[in-house]
Formats: structure tokens, C-alpha cells, sequence
């Protein structure tokens, strides 16, 4: 420890200079090599929609978080140096091409301007867009300038310099400062017709390069390496020496934060500016450049950013929820930290690679290298009289090199030990060795009666009653199963001592008796009791166990799981502070909170190192976590702080479609702007680029999505932002796209994009209408056809069974003529008048016959042949009687016809016989025949009717043939079988007889 009063003064002046130099903030370096157009940044501009714009002296950059997207003479902007970026309330980008004039930018295309336009000049240095005037307001190395989108008006006051040079323009709710380098401070009054506004000189400043106004307060960057800072209500000014500022930014804290260069000489970097002090926090916020030229604060996520002439561009984290003590804030070259503890006093113990520190709540700290702690050792050896230069253990542990920390523990009155490889220590409160012992290192715990326990590394454990005293102590071995073995970590709670172990899981010391525990894991890699009491338990699988005792077992409440709660498989820390655990993993800080995975601090937040070595809790509930290259603090509330009221938006930037880019008029500013996509059946293969615009921490946003028609199920949230649909069927579908940083925690605004893939035209509504209507009408017209084709047919029916009817009628009446009827009743009575009774009752009878017969078949279309012979048969006698049966009758009929099965229409056959009895035969016949025969040829019916009568001439033959008798059989035999050609044959031969074929088909 330092001695005298002067050499404490050095330290307490020393350890100030420290503290604003070496405690870091997070930060990050971007450059080329990043993607930047240029290391020599010139400009930031943070849009309405979330994007940050970045002019270089190479080009335009915009910057999503994730892609750095470069515009210069290949992507459309014709000159590459731009100086100042705004956004009109229209959300077109106005650029400062500085020496090319102006251009305005849609998210399309460019449009320029420049002194041919009426621009003032085309030197433009800022451009500032006033939303109460509608206007830009223009600082060129020449004059002024304003230009409404329709009128430019230049302005212009005399200078000593020569030329107006504008550097500065600062809108106000009140007045727009003008700042010209070389001249005076004006206020800009702009008219509602921009030709009549004007300057008025409010004061005159230093020779300035910026300027800043915050509440009530101007300020410039001087040209002679001042600061200048003027009241604006007391006129008060003042000046701080300083390298030369060029832009200023604020915070929420109100620091304002200069961005200096001497151009000529390499001082620069970055001020803080606050209740009028000026502090130079380059190192603190990790800046390597001296050439700082602009500034941007963004509120939203609270990071500085930076840009510089040489190195690119820096961000710097201001959101305090993580800061750094490295190595130097200490006045060391390197700080290897294994062991933490947080006392009563909110004091933290560091035990490190060769050193013990104490960190105090002011950020002061003590420190015991090597050297102190030898000469802390020597006295207190002294004092118990021991001979250091015979003592065997002082020489031992003397000779080596080094020291590493165990663990540390404090009693139970107040004193800490702690236990190194060089022995264990117990500091008072006032820092004096109270003990020490050398030993090769362990763990040290004391009971609830102060009893102390200790386990050395790899071997046995000892008890001691009296906590100063190693001589007199009781020896646990390690091969009772019970004994805990390669202990990882110790926990006191009340009368339980609780241990964890490096290959047997976990074990309980109650009562001065070990206890093995049965436990799912067995390397156990730390171990806490949080806020609930319950047991949290780091296992080397990347598992965490929360845990109760039961008074038997542990019983596992909840098991935060590695790819589920957890990103990481290995697990270093865990902790518990305000109902949040912290977990470290391989792959940084994992918060879950209710159960529920929040967010993950890692490199993107400024974790260079994330092999984490231990992790307390001190009293405000922040975390303090040691690494191999110093003191990580976590401020718990800032890091719980939430951003749900501004929920970005999540924004589909490409669309291809069976492959190729799709282009439509909605595509603005790289964003697709409609929430519909209409597909045809034939161009339904999508891929959907999508992407929230976070510009920090961006590679931790994560997303998923589901397809409402094709799948309701959502995906896993993964940071892959490109979805492929392929194959879609035609239809409507909902495509939902959730997404969060799991850095911030914070979820993005839903998308939604209707998808219709319109089905092929004969797929289509009205295509398919049409074809219903068209298939309507042809059924209608074939409906029409049908009832037409049936009436017809019913017409035809009718005429024929009219025809029928009439030609029966007809048939009855020639057979039934009165001609006949005269003669049959004319027989009868000769045969009464002769008393020939019985050939009168016989000829009634069979007269009698026929009439019934011909009556029953005139209602049927057809008869069995066998019922038409029995007729026929029936009428020849009748007939043959009144010949006085002459006529000989020869019936034939083929053995192979089924009189019974074959029909054919009745009375066709009686015409002709009848002829053959009214003409074929008469008084002077000899020998009259009558033959009547039926045969079978194919599938026709052959009925001949021969007669040896008189027969015909072949004039008489053509009569007969047109004969009514004949032409009514013609007619029946046509009607009833259509394709019967050729139905009736008639042959005659005078004085030899007739003969008659009839054909009829079988059916």
C-alpha cells in the first residue's frame, strides 16, 4: 500500500485520470473493409423509415442494419461527395453534392440541381429542412440559400473574408440561427413568399466551423482550437481550448458530444460537453481516429455514431446498460478475473491472475499485486514468529511465479478470505491479514456456528472448530461416496450448505454431515439461490435446474433447455436479479424472464470476450462479470428497459418470381409498399426477401412466418429473412411474418401480404360461369330438340297407330263386307230352307267364329302364328262351304317353326285368301286346290298362299298388286317392320294359278 501523503495524492490524481480514460464504453469499428464506399465519412441521416444514410467522399451508403448498399455512378448518383443529408415531410432525401450542387432522391431515381437552377452555390457544406417553413435551408461556402421545391432564393452579407461562408444552421422554436464563419450569428426570417426573407444579426462569434444550439445555449467550434459557448438569454460567453469541433450532437442526458480534427496537426476526437466542463472520452469510447468530422445520436437505441477522415465510422453504445473496466482502468497491462464476491459494503472482491482487488462503490479501488501480497504475507508471518528464512512452506510457495484465485467467502463476522494457490487469506475490514495458511488452492465455507470447511483441490476435505486454527481439524475422505469431490462452487443457505461438484452432481452439508445428492447431471458448472429461494443449477450440458429442497430431494421445478430458452450449449454463469435470470452462455448473456427467453447480449452489443469466468450480483442488483481481460458491469434496469411503443416494421424489400426480379410500381425505397401480390397459375414459384430495419444489433433479429391456406402452423423464429414458396396452388393465402431482436427483446410490427395466385381462364369464376351457362343452354336447346323430336315421334306414333287403326278398321270392313255377310247369310238360309240343319248350325258356328276372332284381333298388334292358322283355317271352311267344299286345302307347315313363340300382325293373310275363293276359283273349276304354307328361311317368315285357279294376266297382276286389300297389308307390313323390303310377291300364270309370298320378319 502506498505510505505518505504525497504518493497517496499521486495515486487519488492517478486513479482519476484513469477513471475518465480507461472505463470503456462499448463500441464498434466500421470501415472498407466492412463495406463503406471510403473511410472518409462525411455525413449521417437517420429516416423516417429507420434507415441510416452515410455520405462519404466516395458515394452514398445506406445502412439497414445488415447491408451496407452503396449508391454512386453505377447505381445512378452522378458525383460521389456528399456532405449532408435531410428528409423533406414528403420522405424524399435532399443530398449535398458538395462542389455539384443539389439532388433529390424519391427512392427511384435522382434529380439534380445546381447554380443553372438559381442554386445560391453549388459548395453546398449542410442543408437543413425547416418543417414549420417547408423549406430547405441552405449552407453553401457562398451564401445562403433556400428553395421551396419550386423557388430558389439566395442570400448574401458582406464579410472581411470575402466570401459568405455558411457553417452552421440551428432551427429553434423561436428563431433559425444562421452561423457564418467569417462574419456574424443572424437569424433567418423566412416569408411566406421566400424572395422577401432576410438575415438580422443577432451577435458575433469567434471565427466558427459549426455550430449547436440546446436549450438556451450556443455553441461553436473556433477556428483558433476554442470551443465557444454563449448564453442566450444572459449574453454570457466563454471559451474552452480544444481541438478544432466540426459537428456536435446530444444525448437524452443532454452531454453534448463534439467531433474535433486539427486538420493541420493530428489532435482530435471525441468531447463530452456538460455543466460547462469539456472531457475528452476518445479512449473511453474506444475511438483509435483523430479525425472526427460528423456526428449522429440516435435515440431509439441510444448508440453515438461517429465518422471519421482515415477509420470509417464508430458506434458507440451510451445506453449505459454495459460498461467495461479493462485492465488499464486499474493500472494494469492485464486482468485475468476468476473469482467475484460482493461484501456488506457493497465493496467487490476480485480475485485475478496475480492480484486481489477491491472495487468500491465510487469506482475507487484497491489493489494487491504480487509484491504486496508477498509483503503482506512476510508481516504477518512475522508477527506469529515465524522464520521465513527456514520455514519449508514460505520457500515453496515463494519460488512460484504466479497466483490464481479459488474462491471467496466470507465469515460470519464480516472478515472475507479468500483462497489462492499461493493459500488462503482472511482480510479484516480494514484490509490487515487476520490469517493465512499456505495451501496448493480449494474452497472454503464456514458454517452457521462459524465452523470453517475446507476442500483442497482434488482431495480430501478438513474440518476445523476454530476457524484460525488448521493445526486441529477432522479429515472427510473423499472415497466415501458422501463427501464431495472437484468442487466448482459453494452456497450458504441458513443452517444448508449447498455444493457443486465437477464430476458427482450435487451435494448437502447440514449439520457437519455430507449429504450425496441424486441428481440428473454431474458436472456442475454454478450454482445460486435466488430471490425465491430456490435452487439455480448451471450444468455443463447447457441445461439450467431450478430447483426446491423438500426436506429429502430436490425437486425440479423448471428446466431452461439449450436451442429452447437458451441460445448456447455451455454454460459459465447463472444469476438471478429482479425476477430475471442471466445466463452465460458460449454464446454471450441469455435473460429469461418468466420463463420466457427475452433478449442476448453479445459481440453485437460490444462483448468482445464472452468466455465469462464468474458473475455476482451487487446491492442495486447489476452484475458484475469477470472475464480474462478485466470487469464487465451490467446495469440490470437499463438492460430490462423495453422498446414495445416503438415497434418497427417489418418490410418486404425483394420479390422474385419463377426466379426473375419482380418490378411494380408499389417497390419504393427497396420496400415493396402494398399488402397484395397478385400471381398467375403459371408464375406462382415466389421467393419473398424480407427484413426489419434495425441499425443496431441487426444480426440478432429473428424471424417466422406461417401461410394461412397452405399451413396454419408457424415456423421457428430463425435469422434467416427469406421465404420460398414454390408451386402454389391458384387461390388466396395469407402470408403472416412475425419477427424480434433477441438483442433488445423488442418484437416488430406483423406483416401481412395477401398472395392470390389467379387460377388458368378455364379455371376461372367466369370462365367456369360461362361454360355452365353455354353447358345450360346446349341442354335447354337439346331439351327443345328432344320434346321436339318426341312430339314429332308422338305424331308419327299417333298417325301410324291412327294409320293402324284405319287399316284394321279397314281390314274388318273388307273382310267383314257385306258382299261376304250377304253371302254367309244367304248360305245359312238355303240350308234352312233345304232342312239341311246341320250345315246351317255349322256354318253359324263358324261364321259365328271368324266374327269373334276378327273382333279380338283387331285390339293386339300381334298374334302367335298358331292362333292366325286357326283363323285362316276357320275362314277357308266357311268359304269352302259355300263351294260345297270343292276346294281341296293342304296346309304345310315347317317342323322347325314354334307356331307358339312366333307372332306376326294378325289378318294379314285373309285378303289373299279371300281372293283366292272370289276370283281364283268358280262353277267351272276343276279340282280347285288351295295351299297355304309356312317355312323359315334366315330369320324371315315365308308364307305362300297357291291356288290352281283361273290365274291372271300380268295387266290383272298390276291391278292386284294396287289393290286395296293388297295395299292396306302393304302399309301394316311397313309400319311394323321399316327395313322389310320386297314383303309381298305375287305370281300368276292364266289357267294355272296364283301364287302369293309373303316375307315377314322374325323377331
Amino acid at each position: 500500500m502506498l505510505s505518505s501523503k504525497k504518493n497517496k495524492l499521486i495515486f487519488i490524481l492517478f486513479f482519476f485520470i484513469e477513471i475518465v480514460v480507461a472505463q470503456i464504453s462499448p463500441s464498434v469499428n466500421i470501415t472498407i473493409n466492412d463495406g463503406l464506399p471510403s473511410n472518409d465519412i462525411k455525413c449521417f441521416y437517420k429516416d423516417s423509415r429507420g434507415l441510416l444514410w452515410i455520405g462519404t467522399e466516395a458515394g452514398l451508403c445506406c445502412y439497414d442494419g445488415s447491408v451496407l448498399k452503396i449508391f454512386n455512378e453505377t447505381s445512378g448518383l452522378k458525383y460521389d461527395s456528399v456532405w449532408s443529408i435531410v428528409e423533406d415531410e414528403k420522405k424524399n432525401l435532399w443530398l449535398s453534392l458538395y462542389g455539384h450542387g443539389l439532388a433529390k432522391y424519391d427512392g427511384k431515381k435522382f434529380v439534380y440541381y445546381n447554380e443553372k437552377d438559381g442554386l445560391v452555390n453549388n459548395a453546398i457544406r449542410k442543408i437543413h429542412y425547416s418543417k414549420k417553413y417547408r423549406c430547405l435551408i441552405l449552407a453553401t461556402e457562398k451564401g445562403l440559400g433556400l428553395f421551396d421545391g419550386k423557388h430558389f432564393k439566395s442570400l448574401f452579407q458582406n464579410t472581411s473574408w470575402g466570401s459568405f461562408q455558411v457553417v452552421g444552421i440551428e432551427e429553434t422554436s423561436e428563431k433559425i440561427y444562421i452561423t457564418a464563419s467569417y462574419s456574424n450569428v443572424f437569424n433567418l426570417i423566412i416569408d411566406k413568399d421566400i424572395h422577401n426573407s432576410r438575415l438580422e444579426k443577432v451577435f458575433t462569434p469567434i471565427i466558427s466551423y459549426s455550430s449547436f444550439v440546446s436549450d438556451n445555449t450556443y455553441l461553436s467550434g473556433g477556428a483558433n482550437r476554442f470551443l465557444f459557448v454563449r448564453n442566450l438569454k444572459t449574453n454570457k460567453e466563454n471559451t474552452i481550448p480544444t481541438p478544432i469541433i466540426w459537428d456536435f450532437a446530444k444525448d437524452d442526458d443532454n452531454n453534448i458530444y463534439c467531433a474535433s480534427w486539427n486538420v493541420t496537426d493530428p489532435k482530435g476526437g471525441l468531447f463530452k460537453y456538460h455543466n460547462g466542463k469539456l472531457t475528452d472520452i476518445t479512449k473511453q469510447a474506444n475511438i483509435t481516429s483523430t479525425m472526427l468530422w460528423c456526428l449522429l445520436y440516435d435515440k431509439e437505441t441510444k448508440q453515438l455514431w461517429v465518422g471519421s477522415g482515415d477509420k470509417g465510422i464508430y458506434r458507440v453504445d451510451l445506453s449505459k446498460q454495459i460498461n467495461f473496466l479493462k485492465p488499464s482502468f486499474f493500472g494494469l497491462k492485464e486482468l485475468e478475473i476468476q473469482e467475484l464476491y460482493n461484501d456488506a459494503n457493497n465493496t467487490t472482491w476480485i480475485g485475478a491472475k496475480d492480484n486481489i482487488l477491491l472495487l468500491h462503490k465510487d469506482l475507487k479501488y484497491t489493489l494487491f499485486d504480487k509484491a504486496s501480497i508477498w509483503k503482506k504475507i512476510l508481516n504477518y508471518l512475522q508477527q506469529k514468529g515465524v522464520n521465513t528464512k527456514t520455514d519449508k512452506d514460505y520457500k515453496k510457495f515463494y519460488t512460484r511465479n504466479n497466483f490464481t484465485s479459488f474462491n471467496i467467502m466470507p465469515d460470519n463476522e464480516g472478515n472475507i478470505w479468500v483462497n489462492t494457490t499461493i493459500g488462503t487469506f482472511c482480510f479484516d475490514k480494514n484490509y490487515k491479514i487476520l490469517f493465512h495458511k499456505f495451501l496448493d488452492g480449494g474452497h472454503l465455507v464456514f458454517d452457521e456456528k462459524d465452523h470453517a470447511y475446507y476442500g483442497l483441490m482434488y482431495f480430501n476435505i478438513y474440518f476445523m472448530s476454530n476457524k484460525y486454527d488448521w493445526n486441529y481439524f477432522r479429515e472427510f475422505s473423499v472415497k466415501d461416496s458422501s463427501v464431495p469431490k472437484d468442487i466448482t462452487k459453494i452456497v450458504k443457505e441458513g443452517n444448508r450448505i449447498w455444493i457443486a461438484s465437477h464430476q458427482k452432481g450435487m451435494y448437502l452439508l447440514q449439520n457437519n454431515k455430507f449429504h450425496s445428492l441424486k441428481f440428473k447431471e454431474n458436472f456442475i458448472k454454478d450454482l445460486i439461490i435466488n430471490e425465491y429461494g430456490q435452487l439455480v443449477i448451471g450444468t455443463n450440458s447447457g441445461k439450467v435446474y431450478i430447483a426446491r429442497w423438500n426436506g429429502t430431494a430436490l425437486d425440479i421445478l423448471h428446466i431452461y433447455k439449450p436451442y429452447r430458452e437458451l441460445y448456447g450449449t455451455s454454460i459459465s454463469f447463472v444469476e438471478h436479479s429482479k425476477n430475471t435470470y442471466f445466463i452465460g452462455t458460449n454464446k454471450g448473456i441469455n435473460i429469461v424472464q418468466n420463463n420466457k427467453f427475452i433478449k442476448l447480449i453479445n459481440k453485437s452489443e460490444g462483448l468482445t470476450d464472452i468466455q465469462f469466468n464468474d458473475c455476482i450480483k451487487d446491492k442495486k442488483g447489476n452484475l458484475l462479470i469477470a472475464t480474462n481481460d478485466g470487469l464487465i458491469q451490467l446495469n440490470v434496469t437499463e438492460v430490462l428497459k423495453s422498446n414495445e411503443s416503438n415497434k418497427k416494421p417489418i418490410n418486404i424489400s425483394t420479390i422474385k418470381v419463377n426466379g426473375k426480379l419482380f418490378t411494380n410500381s408499389n417497390i419504393t425505397w427497396n420496400t415493396y409498399n402494398h399488402n397484395e401480390l397478385k400471381l398467375d397459375y403459371n408464375h406462382n414459384d415466389v421467393e419473398i426477401v424480407f427484413s426489419a430495419n434495425t441499425i443496431f444489433n441487426a444480426d440478432k433479429n429473428v424471424y417466422r412466418y406461417k401461410v394461412i391456406g397452405l399451413s396454419n402452423n408457424w415456423n421457428n423464429f430463425e435469422s434467416n429473412n427469406k421465404i420460398q414458396l414454390l408451386g402454389i396452388p391458384n387461390g388466396k393465402y395469407k402470408l403472416v411474418i412475425e419477427g424480434k431482436n433477441t438483442g433488445t427483446g423488442d418484437f416488430f410490427q406483423t406483416k401481412i401480404l395477401h398472395i392470390t395466385v389467379t387460377p388458368p381462364f378455364w379455371k376461372t369464376w367466369w370462365f367456369l360461369l360461362s361454360c355452365f351457362i353455354l353447358l345450360l343452354i346446349f341442354a335447354y336447346l337439346i331439351y327443345l330438340n328432344r320434346v321436339r323430336l318426341i312430339k314429332k315421334e308422338e305424331k308419327a306414333k299417333y298417325e301410324i297407330q291412327k294409320r293402324l287403326a284405319e287399316t284394321k278398321m279397314e281390314a274388318l270392313q273388307s273382310q267383314m263386307n257385306p258382299h261376304f255377310i250377304f253371302n254367309a247369310m244367304n248360305s245359312i238360309q238355303n240350308y234352312i230352307i233345304d232342312n239341311n240343319t246341320d250345315d246351317a248350325l255349322m256354318y253359324m258356328g263358324e261364321f259365328s267364329k271368324i266374327i269373334r276372332q276378327t273382333l279380338n284381333n283387331s285390339s293386339v298388334q300381334r298374334i302367335a302364328l298358331a292362333d292366325e292358322i286357326e283363323y285362316l283355317k276357320s275362314y277357308i271352311t266357311l268359304e269352302n262351304m259355300r263351294f260345297k267344299n270343292q276346294v281341296v286345302f293342304e296346309l304345310l307347315v315347317d317342323e322347325e317353326l314354334d307356331l307358339f313363340e312366333i307372332e306376326i300382325p294378325p289378318m294379314l293373310l285373309q285378303p289373299f285368301i279371300e281372293n283366292v275363293f272370289v276370283h281364283a276359283f268358280d262353277n267351272k273349276s276343276v279340282h280347285p286346290k288351295l295351299t297355304l304354307s309356312f317355312k323359315q328361311k334366315d330369320n324371315y317368315l315365308l308364307c305362300k298362299i297357291i291356288d290352281n285357279g283361273k290365274g291372271m294376266l300380268s295387266g290383272n297382276l298390276s291391278k292386284l298388286h294396287t289393290s286395296k286389300g293388297i295395299t292396306l297389308v302393304k302399309e301394316r307390313i311397313a309400319l311394323f317392320q321399316e327395313n322389310n323390303e320386297h314383303s309381298i310377291d305375287i305370281s300368276s300364270k292364266p289357267n294355272e294359278g296364283t301364287t302369293v309370298v309373303l316375307k315377314l320378319q322374325i323377331e
